[in-house]
C-alpha cells in the first residue's frame, strides 16, 4: 500500500485532486483506518486554520467553495468558532483578573 502524503489529504478536502486521484484516495481511506484517522486530523487542522485565518487566500477560497457546502460541515465550523470564542473569552478574563491583582 502506498503512503499518502498529508498534502494529498488536504488537496482532497479542498477538492483540488483530479477525479481519478480522488476516487483512488477514497478507496484507500475506506480500507485503511490509519489513513481515515489522518484525514480527520488534517480536516480538523484545516478548520482551525480557517477560523484563525491562517489559510492562504487561495486555500480560503477553495475551503469556502468546496468544503463549507454541507450543513454538517457548516455546523462543524460554527462549533469550532464557538470554541475559539470561549477560549478567547477565558484568556481575556484571566488577563483581566491578573491585572486587577
Amino acid at each position: 500500500m502506498s503512503i499518502v502524503k498529508n498534502e494529498i489529504i488536504k488537496q482532497y478536502l479542498l477538492n483540488t485532486l483530479s477525479e481519478k486521484d480522488r476516487e483512488q484516495f477514497e478507496l484507500q481511506y475506506f480500507e485503511d483506518d490509519d489513513l481515515y484517522q489522518r484525514l480527520q486530523m488534517i480536516e480538523e487542522e484545516l478548520i482551525t486554520d480557517y477560523i484563525y485565518e491562517r489559510l492562504q487566500d487561495s486555500e480560503r477560497r477553495l475551503f469556502e467553495e468546496h468544503y463549507y457546502l454541507t450543513p454538517e460541515r457548516h455546523q462543524h465550523i460554527e462549533t469550532a468558532r464557538n470554541w475559539r470564542r470561549v477560549i478567547s473569552d477565558s484568556a481575556a478574563s484571566k488577563r483581566q483578573n491578573h491585572s486587577i491583582d
